[in-house]
Protein backbone atom coordinates (compact mmCIF):
# COMPACT_ATOMS: atom_id res chain seq x y z
CA UNK A 1 0.00 0.00 0.00
CA UNK A 2 1.02 3.61 -0.73
CA UNK A 3 2.92 5.11 2.56
CA UNK A 4 2.11 8.97 3.48
CA UNK A 5 5.43 10.55 2.92
CA UNK A 6 7.06 11.41 6.48
CA UNK A 7 8.29 15.01 5.21
CA UNK A 8 4.40 15.91 4.08
CA UNK A 9 3.05 14.54 7.79
CA UNK A 10 5.59 16.22 9.65
CA UNK A 11 5.30 19.71 7.85
CA UNK A 12 1.46 19.79 8.41
CA UNK A 13 1.98 18.74 11.77
CA UNK A 14 5.07 21.27 12.46
CA UNK A 15 3.01 24.19 11.71
CA UNK A 16 -0.25 23.36 12.33
CA UNK A 17 0.35 23.76 15.99
CA UNK A 18 0.76 27.45 17.87
CA UNK A 19 1.59 28.50 21.28
CA UNK A 20 -0.50 28.66 24.12
CA UNK A 21 -3.52 27.52 22.73
CA UNK A 22 -6.42 27.51 24.79
CA UNK A 23 -6.27 24.83 27.77
CA UNK A 24 -9.29 23.24 29.69
CA UNK A 25 -11.57 24.24 32.81
CA UNK A 26 -12.98 22.54 35.19
CA UNK A 27 -14.89 20.05 32.78
CA UNK A 28 -11.59 19.40 31.19
CA UNK A 29 -10.54 18.10 34.44
CA UNK A 30 -13.55 16.11 35.22
CA UNK A 31 -12.84 14.24 31.89
CA UNK A 32 -9.35 13.98 32.86
CA UNK A 33 -10.65 12.05 35.56
CA UNK A 34 -11.45 9.21 33.03
CA UNK A 35 -9.83 6.94 30.47
CA UNK A 36 -11.05 5.99 27.01
CA UNK A 37 -10.08 3.40 25.22
CA UNK A 38 -10.38 2.86 21.38
CA UNK A 39 -7.53 0.40 20.71
CA UNK A 40 -8.75 -3.12 22.23
CA UNK A 41 -8.05 -5.49 19.37
CA UNK A 42 -6.74 -2.90 16.76
CA UNK A 43 -3.97 -4.00 15.98
CA UNK A 44 -4.99 -7.80 15.30
CA UNK A 45 -8.12 -7.06 12.52
CA UNK A 46 -6.91 -9.16 9.63
CA UNK A 47 -9.71 -8.30 6.96
CA UNK A 48 -9.43 -5.28 5.20
CA UNK A 49 -6.02 -4.70 5.61
CA UNK A 50 -4.89 -7.10 3.37
CA UNK A 51 -7.91 -6.03 1.12
CA UNK A 52 -11.41 -7.61 0.41
CA UNK A 53 -13.98 -7.67 -1.58
CA UNK A 54 -16.81 -8.01 0.95
CA UNK A 55 -18.42 -5.09 2.36
CA UNK A 56 -18.73 -6.41 5.92
CA UNK A 57 -15.54 -6.53 6.45
CA UNK A 58 -14.72 -3.30 5.17
CA UNK A 59 -17.54 -2.08 7.34
CA UNK A 60 -15.74 -3.83 10.44
CA UNK A 61 -12.44 -2.58 9.52
CA UNK A 62 -13.56 0.78 9.52
CA UNK A 63 -15.16 0.01 13.22
CA UNK A 64 -13.69 1.92 16.07
CA UNK A 65 -12.01 -1.52 17.15
CA UNK A 66 -10.67 -1.92 13.28
CA UNK A 67 -7.55 -0.56 11.57
CA UNK A 68 -5.65 2.51 10.30
CA UNK A 69 -5.81 0.99 6.31
CA UNK A 70 -8.29 -0.93 4.60
CA UNK A 71 -8.79 -1.80 0.90
CA UNK A 72 -10.35 -2.93 -1.46
CA UNK A 73 -9.64 -5.98 -3.95
CA UNK A 74 -12.10 -5.75 -6.41
CA UNK A 75 -14.96 -3.08 -7.11
CA UNK A 76 -17.55 -3.69 -4.10
CA UNK A 77 -22.16 -2.74 -4.60
CA UNK A 78 -23.23 -2.07 -1.93
CA UNK A 79 -25.92 0.34 -2.86
CA UNK A 80 -28.26 1.56 -0.31
CA UNK A 81 -25.47 1.19 2.25
CA UNK A 82 -23.66 3.36 4.73
CA UNK A 83 -20.29 2.96 5.24
CA UNK A 84 -19.26 4.29 8.97
CA UNK A 85 -15.24 5.24 9.27
CA UNK A 86 -15.08 6.06 13.21
CA UNK A 87 -12.33 6.12 15.64
CA UNK A 88 -9.15 7.57 16.13
CA UNK A 89 -5.74 5.82 14.72
CA UNK A 90 -2.24 6.09 13.55
CA UNK A 91 -0.53 5.06 10.08
CA UNK A 92 3.17 5.91 9.66
CA UNK A 93 3.68 7.19 12.51
CA UNK A 94 0.56 9.93 12.50
CA UNK A 95 -3.03 10.25 13.05
CA UNK A 96 -4.36 9.21 9.94
CA UNK A 97 -7.19 6.68 8.09
CA UNK A 98 -7.16 5.00 4.50
CA UNK A 99 -9.59 3.47 1.84
CA UNK A 100 -7.17 2.18 -0.32
CA UNK A 101 -9.09 1.32 -3.66
CA UNK A 102 -6.65 -0.11 -6.05
CA UNK A 103 -3.81 -2.67 -6.71
CA UNK A 104 -0.16 -1.51 -6.39
CA UNK A 105 2.65 -3.04 -8.26
CA UNK A 106 6.26 -3.67 -7.87
CA UNK A 107 7.27 0.57 -8.32
CA UNK A 108 4.18 0.97 -5.78
CA UNK A 109 2.32 2.44 -8.64
CA UNK A 110 -1.83 1.45 -9.32
CA UNK A 111 -1.82 -1.31 -11.71
CA UNK A 112 -5.95 -1.27 -11.20
CA UNK A 113 -8.49 0.90 -9.71
CA UNK A 114 -11.47 0.12 -8.03
CA UNK A 115 -15.48 1.70 -7.61
CA UNK A 116 -17.10 0.93 -4.27
CA UNK A 117 -20.44 1.98 -4.66
CA UNK A 118 -22.53 2.90 -1.68
CA UNK A 119 -25.54 5.24 -0.39
CA UNK A 120 -23.13 7.13 1.40
CA UNK A 121 -19.59 7.23 3.57
CA UNK A 122 -20.14 9.08 6.82
CA UNK A 123 -16.70 10.35 8.19
CA UNK A 124 -15.49 10.75 11.70
CA UNK A 125 -12.47 9.57 11.97
CA UNK A 126 -9.99 12.69 11.48
CA UNK A 127 -7.18 12.47 8.13
CA UNK A 128 -9.02 10.11 6.61
CA UNK A 129 -7.78 9.86 3.16
CA UNK A 130 -9.39 8.12 -0.02
CA UNK A 131 -6.35 6.76 -1.56
CA UNK A 132 -6.54 6.31 -5.96
CA UNK A 133 -9.81 4.65 -6.60
CA UNK A 134 -13.85 5.99 -6.64
CA UNK A 135 -16.26 6.09 -4.37
CA UNK A 136 -19.91 6.07 -5.88
CA UNK A 137 -21.85 7.63 -3.33
CA UNK A 138 -22.33 10.74 -1.54
CA UNK A 139 -19.18 11.48 1.14
CA UNK A 140 -20.29 12.93 4.49
CA UNK A 141 -17.03 14.41 6.70
CA UNK A 142 -17.40 15.02 10.06
CA UNK A 143 -14.04 15.09 11.17
CA UNK A 144 -10.52 17.49 10.45
CA UNK A 145 -8.30 16.24 7.22
CA UNK A 146 -9.55 14.86 4.91
CA UNK A 147 -8.18 14.41 1.55
CA UNK A 148 -8.18 12.17 -1.25
CA UNK A 149 -4.58 10.47 -2.17
CA UNK A 150 -3.24 10.12 -6.07
CA UNK A 151 -6.41 10.21 -8.38
CA UNK A 152 -9.09 9.27 -5.27
CA UNK A 153 -12.38 10.12 -7.15
CA UNK A 154 -15.93 10.98 -5.33
CA UNK A 155 -18.83 10.51 -7.95
CA UNK A 156 -21.41 12.00 -5.69
CA UNK A 157 -21.22 15.21 -3.54
CA UNK A 158 -18.80 15.85 -0.54
CA UNK A 159 -20.63 17.02 2.40
CA UNK A 160 -18.82 18.88 5.35
CA UNK A 161 -20.47 18.94 8.92
CA UNK A 162 -19.00 22.84 9.04
CA UNK A 163 -17.65 25.64 6.85
CA UNK A 164 -14.22 25.00 8.96
CA UNK A 165 -14.09 21.82 7.67
CA UNK A 166 -14.76 23.02 3.76
CA UNK A 167 -12.30 25.62 3.95
CA UNK A 168 -9.66 23.49 5.04
CA UNK A 169 -9.86 20.91 2.12
CA UNK A 170 -10.53 23.94 -0.10
CA UNK A 171 -6.91 25.43 1.04
CA UNK A 172 -5.09 21.66 0.30
CA UNK A 173 -2.70 21.19 -2.72
CA UNK A 174 -4.16 20.16 -5.87
CA UNK A 175 -3.29 16.80 -5.53
CA UNK A 176 -4.74 16.10 -2.48
CA UNK A 177 -8.03 17.30 -3.43
CA UNK A 178 -9.33 14.68 -5.70
CA UNK A 179 -12.06 14.69 -8.07
CA UNK A 180 -15.56 15.21 -7.11
CA UNK A 181 -18.06 15.26 -9.83
CA UNK A 182 -21.14 16.23 -7.56
CA UNK A 183 -21.24 19.89 -4.98
CA UNK A 184 -19.18 20.67 -2.20
CA UNK A 185 -21.17 21.74 0.09
CA UNK A 186 -21.40 22.40 3.84
CA UNK A 187 -24.53 20.82 5.69
CA UNK A 188 -24.38 21.86 9.50
CA UNK A 189 -23.70 18.53 12.29
CA UNK A 190 -21.60 17.85 14.69
CA UNK A 191 -18.40 17.66 14.19
CA UNK A 192 -16.33 14.94 15.69
CA UNK A 193 -13.85 16.44 18.42
CA UNK A 194 -10.63 14.80 20.20
CA UNK A 195 -9.21 16.45 23.29
CA UNK A 196 -5.38 17.00 23.41
CA UNK A 197 -3.59 14.89 25.94
CA UNK A 198 -1.36 12.22 26.64
CA UNK A 199 -2.10 9.03 24.61
CA UNK A 200 -0.68 5.65 23.39
CA UNK A 201 -0.94 3.77 20.02
CA UNK A 202 -1.34 0.62 19.55
CA UNK A 203 1.04 -1.50 17.80
CA UNK A 204 1.29 -2.21 13.71
CA UNK A 205 -1.02 1.10 13.34
CA UNK A 206 -3.61 0.34 15.03
CA UNK A 207 -6.32 2.27 17.79
CA UNK A 208 -5.30 5.51 19.73
CA UNK A 209 -6.18 5.23 23.34
CA UNK A 210 -6.51 8.19 25.77
CA UNK A 211 -3.72 7.79 28.75
CA UNK A 212 -5.97 11.17 29.99
CA UNK A 213 -8.92 13.14 27.83
CA UNK A 214 -7.70 16.69 29.37
CA UNK A 215 -4.00 18.67 28.08
CA UNK A 216 -4.27 20.59 31.42
CA UNK A 217 -1.24 20.94 33.58
CA UNK A 218 -0.42 23.41 35.97
CA UNK A 219 3.04 25.04 35.77
CA UNK A 220 4.58 25.46 32.44
CA UNK A 221 1.36 24.57 29.88
CA UNK A 222 0.55 28.49 30.52
CA UNK A 223 4.42 29.26 30.54
CA UNK A 224 6.70 29.44 33.28
CA UNK A 225 10.48 30.12 34.27
CA UNK A 226 11.04 27.06 36.80
CA UNK A 227 12.98 24.41 35.04
CA UNK A 228 11.01 21.85 37.81
CA UNK A 229 7.77 23.04 36.22
CA UNK A 230 8.80 22.48 32.47
CA UNK A 231 10.05 19.21 33.17
CA UNK A 232 6.81 17.98 35.29
CA UNK A 233 5.07 19.50 31.94
CA UNK A 234 7.24 17.43 29.50
CA UNK A 235 7.06 14.35 31.35
CA UNK A 236 4.97 11.30 30.52
CA UNK A 237 2.29 12.69 32.54
CA UNK A 238 2.50 16.48 31.44
CA UNK A 239 0.99 17.99 28.24
CA UNK A 240 1.82 18.02 24.76
CA UNK A 241 2.80 21.78 24.98
CA UNK A 242 4.82 23.59 27.19
CA UNK A 243 6.08 27.33 27.25
CA UNK A 244 8.99 29.49 29.06
CA UNK A 245 8.14 33.20 29.66
CA UNK A 246 11.46 33.74 30.20
CA UNK A 247 15.16 32.32 30.38
CA UNK A 248 15.89 29.32 32.39
CA UNK A 249 19.02 28.72 33.33
CA UNK A 250 19.23 24.51 34.72
CA UNK A 251 23.30 23.99 34.12
CA UNK A 252 23.90 20.76 34.57
CA UNK A 253 20.73 19.18 34.34
CA UNK A 254 18.62 17.08 32.11
CA UNK A 255 15.60 17.31 30.66
CA UNK A 256 13.44 14.61 29.02
CA UNK A 257 10.84 15.06 26.55
CA UNK A 258 8.45 12.16 27.06
CA UNK A 259 5.42 10.19 25.99
CA UNK A 260 3.12 10.21 23.03
CA UNK A 261 0.79 13.17 22.78
CA UNK A 262 -2.30 14.67 20.89
CA UNK A 263 -2.31 18.24 20.27
CA UNK A 264 -5.17 20.55 20.19
CA UNK A 265 -5.08 20.18 16.56
CA UNK A 266 -5.92 16.60 17.06
CA UNK A 267 -1.83 15.56 15.39
CA UNK A 268 0.45 13.55 17.21
CA UNK A 269 3.25 16.57 18.60
CA UNK A 270 4.95 17.88 21.49
CA UNK A 271 6.19 21.55 21.81
CA UNK A 272 8.28 23.70 23.84
CA UNK A 273 7.71 27.26 23.08
CA UNK A 274 10.81 29.39 24.20
CA UNK A 275 9.31 32.24 23.07
CA UNK A 276 6.04 35.28 23.26
CA UNK A 277 4.16 36.33 20.58
CA UNK A 278 1.49 39.21 19.93
CA UNK A 279 -2.33 38.66 18.64
CA UNK A 280 -0.99 38.38 14.88
CA UNK A 281 1.25 35.23 16.23
CA UNK A 282 4.20 37.43 15.76
CA UNK A 283 7.18 36.53 17.57
CA UNK A 284 7.98 39.58 20.23
CA UNK A 285 10.47 37.82 22.63
CA UNK A 286 12.73 34.23 22.44
CA UNK A 287 14.28 33.00 25.84
CA UNK A 288 16.54 30.50 26.10
CA UNK A 289 16.70 27.46 27.78
CA UNK A 290 20.33 26.25 29.42
CA UNK A 291 21.07 22.03 30.43
CA UNK A 292 23.78 20.15 29.87
CA UNK A 293 21.46 17.84 27.86
CA UNK A 294 18.11 17.56 26.11
CA UNK A 295 16.73 13.75 25.31
CA UNK A 296 13.94 14.07 22.68
CA UNK A 297 12.22 10.39 23.18
CA UNK A 298 8.24 11.85 22.33
CA UNK A 299 7.83 11.85 18.44
CA UNK A 300 6.81 14.88 16.24
CA UNK A 301 9.34 17.61 18.66
CA UNK A 302 9.20 20.84 18.13
CA UNK A 303 10.85 23.54 19.55
CA UNK A 304 9.95 26.82 18.73
CA UNK A 305 11.90 30.01 18.06
CA UNK A 306 14.15 30.22 21.35
CA UNK A 307 17.36 28.63 22.09
CA UNK A 308 18.21 25.75 23.91
CA UNK A 309 21.83 25.77 25.65
CA UNK A 310 23.36 22.76 25.37
CA UNK A 311 23.47 19.31 23.22
CA UNK A 312 20.16 17.54 22.30
CA UNK A 313 19.81 13.91 21.60
CA UNK A 314 16.89 13.06 19.15
CA UNK A 315 15.65 9.20 20.38
CA UNK A 316 14.82 6.31 17.90
CA UNK A 317 11.41 6.67 19.29
CA UNK A 318 10.98 10.78 18.29
CA UNK A 319 10.10 10.49 14.66
CA UNK A 320 9.57 13.85 13.19
CA UNK A 321 11.79 15.92 15.46
CA UNK A 322 11.73 19.24 13.63
CA UNK A 323 11.87 22.98 14.38
CA UNK A 324 8.97 25.37 14.29
CA UNK A 325 10.13 28.90 13.59
CA UNK A 326 8.07 31.83 12.93
CA UNK A 327 8.40 35.66 12.14
CA UNK A 328 8.87 38.88 14.10
CA UNK A 329 7.02 41.57 13.94
CA UNK A 330 8.88 43.54 11.53
CA UNK A 331 8.32 39.99 9.30
CA UNK A 332 11.91 39.01 9.83
CA UNK A 333 12.34 34.74 9.96
CA UNK A 334 12.91 33.79 13.31
CA UNK A 335 15.14 30.63 13.54
CA UNK A 336 15.36 28.46 16.73
CA UNK A 337 18.73 27.77 17.85
CA UNK A 338 20.96 24.76 19.34
CA UNK A 339 23.94 26.10 21.01
CA UNK A 340 25.36 22.83 21.09
CA UNK A 341 25.38 19.69 19.32
CA UNK A 342 22.45 18.27 17.60
CA UNK A 343 22.54 14.19 17.80
CA UNK A 344 20.04 11.39 16.24
CA UNK A 345 20.15 7.71 17.33
CA UNK A 346 19.34 6.51 13.37
CA UNK A 347 21.05 7.85 10.02
CA UNK A 348 17.61 7.40 8.56
CA UNK A 349 16.33 9.97 11.80
CA UNK A 350 19.08 12.43 10.17
CA UNK A 351 18.56 12.14 6.53
CA UNK A 352 15.20 13.08 7.34
CA UNK A 353 16.03 16.00 9.27
CA UNK A 354 18.66 17.62 6.28
CA UNK A 355 15.64 16.75 3.99
CA UNK A 356 13.59 19.51 5.89
CA UNK A 357 12.96 22.84 4.56
CA UNK A 358 15.19 25.57 6.29
CA UNK A 359 11.98 26.80 8.18
CA UNK A 360 11.86 23.32 9.93
CA UNK A 361 15.61 23.12 10.91
CA UNK A 362 17.70 24.94 13.87
CA UNK A 363 20.44 26.76 13.54
CA UNK A 364 23.52 24.74 15.27
CA UNK A 365 26.65 25.88 16.94
CA UNK A 366 28.22 22.36 17.05
CA UNK A 367 27.68 19.24 14.66
CA UNK A 368 24.67 17.80 13.65
CA UNK A 369 25.27 13.64 13.53
CA UNK A 370 24.31 10.70 14.79
CA UNK A 371 24.96 9.73 18.72
CA UNK A 372 22.96 8.21 21.04
CA UNK A 373 22.60 9.30 24.13
CA UNK A 374 24.70 7.98 26.70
Amino acid sequence: MKKTKLISLLAVSALSVTVLTACGGSADKKAADKTTDTSKAADAFTGATHGTDSFDTLSKGFAANGAWLNAATKDIDASGKVLKVDGLFAGDGQVNRELALYKSGADHQPEATYTLTVDKVVVKSPNFAIAQGTVKGDVYVNAAGFKFEGSGKIDGNLIFASDDLKTAYESLDPADKGTVTGQVKVEASDVTSFKAGAVTVAAKGGAISYDKVADVKTGATKGTTKFADLADTLGKSGAWLAATTGDINASGKTLTIDGTFLSSKGEIARKLGLYTQDAKHQVTKTFTLTVAKLIVNSPFTVISNGAVKGDVYVSKTATGFAAQNGKDTTGQQVTAKIDGNLYFATQDQLDAYNKLDATAKYDVTGETAVKAAN
